[in-house]
């Protein structure tokens, strides 16, 4: 008998009307029945418009309004009145396909006997779309495996990151395990939590040829909108990280930790930079390769990184409004 649970697909709104029917609509197309959607007002400020429209989805959907706490208090709150054994988090400005979960339950049958599903979590290649829906870039899994290496995910991600919040199928019992959504950070708790279950032992498996979801770029969103706030959140964030894995068991050798550096100087995460290079760096690789072969790939990794960065804010300028 296959393995069919119940799903809950939890819809954070804050003034969220110009968006939230089509991710509601989205929702309720999936192919796979056996779901609930919880949609979660936290305290939008628009003449109740948000409101209204969640309201006239009637039962087909379960309603909540609460004060505003940021998006990782609404994810909590879900959790708290979710029935699902699985979850899967639609941000109220992207979409779905259809098949999104039905593929994501599809491929837990497939994964071999014996397989922890408690400690399984599935995510999806994604595309990006602008603010009236057409597609703007779909970026590349080529390098990636179905099933991850835990320590490659963790310093990959760093050079690119590609662990799309909205494309997660994650367990309930993940949320028991290791905590809920950090509720003091309002910028990157999303990226936060899949580092947390990365360290805590999650197996990561991406679909990489299944495009499922599309995650809409647009001018209002909280990392173009707060971006101080942005970019001190995510130096914290690697910070946390670096230590996290020198105190890992993944077996992490300086050659690892030099990648996870030149990653950070490639993202011009300065301070996070900074940090790794003083601890982890310094002192554990050799001094002919520290003061002659680190400096000439961190120019490499800085022009590289100016030009991503270059080429990002063209393409937005083009593409984004």
């Amino acid at each position: 008998m296959k393995y069919q649970p119940k799903v809950t697909i939890i819809i954070p709104v804050y003034n969220g009307s110009n968006f939230m029917s089509q991710a509601i609509d989205c929702a309720l197309n999936q192919t796979y029945k056996n779901i609930e959607i919880l949609v979660v007002n936290d305290g939008s400020c628009d003449n109740g418009e948000s409101e209204r429209i969640a309201l006239s989805y009637g039962d087909a959907i379960t309603y909540y309004h609460k004060p505003n706490g940021g998006v990782s208090s609404v994810l909590n709150f879900a959790l708290e009145k979710m029935t699902g054994e699985w979850f899967s988090w639609l941000s109220h400005d992207d979409l779905y396909y259809p098949e999104k979960i039905e593929k994501q339950i599809e491929f837990l049958n497939s994964l071999p006997g014996g397989t922890d599903l408690n400690k399984t979590v599935v995510h999806t290649a994604t595309e990006s779309i602008d603010k009236d829906g057409n597609v703007i870039k779909t970026p590349g899994y080529k390098d990636i495996k179905v099933k991850e290496d835990t320590l490659e995910t963790i310093i990959g991600n760093v050079y690119n990151y590609r662990l799309s919040g909205c494309s997660f199928l994650l367990p309930y019992s993940c949320y028991k395990d290791v905590g809920g959504f950090r509720e003091d950070i309002r910028t990157v708790s999303d990226v936060e939590f899949w580092y947390r279950l990365l360290f805590c032992g999650y197996q990561f498996y991406c679909m990489k040829d299944s495009i499922l979801v599309k995650n809409r770029s647009h001018g209002k969103q909280v990392g173009k909108t707060r971006v101080s706030l942005f970019d001190r959140e995510l130096e914290e964030l690697h910070i946390n990280i670096a230590d996290a894995l020198a105190k890992s068991n993944l077996q992490v050798s300086p050659a690892d930790m030099e990648r996870f550096y030149l990653g950070l100087v490639k993202r011009g995460i300065k301070g996070a930079a900074k940090h790794t290079k003083e601890n982890y760096i310094k002192g554990c690789i050799g001094k002919a390769r520290y003061s002659l072969v680190l400096p000439v790939r961190e120019a490499y990794y800085i022009c590289l990184g100016k030009g991503r960065t270059l080429a990002r804010d063209v393409f937005r300028k083009l593409k984004v409004k």
